[in-house]
């Protein structure tokens, strides 16, 4: 091999050898970019079919509640939250509340708060209502934190006070 051909050669493998740095580069930052994309700004939910999927995922956790299926509301808890409280199928009445039967479900307020790559939070605001035959009787408000994964097709759901709703909330008003 001449001289020359072991100079081209050289500046050939130099020249793959940038090439494929910048390729990784870009990519990781590619990557990076993507993840700082998580939205959070808070805004009232407006989106009709996304409110029936909220109360519909909401009616199926009162009726575990209710009926007291311990095993599908544990699975119906958003799995973080599980965690974080240690909880099982033993205490979960401590962290969900206990609900008789005739107790109704009606969601009020629903705000997104966040969106990162098909999955979306929502705050929610949900009225409880004891219903008899002829009668029904606001009980109260409770919040929640709704955790919709639309690449998975799941819904998780998880109990906060009313003072974690509000301040969030505040952020969509102001």
């Amino acid at each position: 091999m001449n001289k020359i051909s072991k100079i081209e050669l050289s500046i050939s493998i130099i020249l793959i050898i940038a090439f494929c740095i910048t390729f990784i580069f870009m990519k990781t930052s590619e990557l990076r970019t993507e993840e700082e994309k998580i939205d959070t700004t808070v805004i009232a939910l407006q989106d009709v079919n996304r409110f029936f999927t909220i109360d519909s995922a909401i009616d199926k956790y009162f009726s575990y509640i209710t009926l007291k299926n311990d095993e599908s509301l544990l699975k119906t808890l958003d799995e973080d939250y599980v965690e974080r409280n240690n909880i099982t199928t033993s205490n979960i009445y401590n962290f969900v509340g206990n609900y008789e039967s005739n107790i109704k479900s009606n969601l009020d307020e629903a705000y997104q708060v966040s969106s990162y790559k098909n999955i979306y939070k929502y705050y929610v605001k949900v009225a409880l209502k004891s219903e008899t035959l002829y009668d029904s009787t606001l009980q109260g408000y409770n919040y929640y934190i709704i955790t919709i994964n639309e690449n998975e097709l799941t819904f998780g759901v998880e109990p906060i006070s009313e003072t974690i709703y509000s301040n969030k909330i505040k952020e969509a008003v102001s």
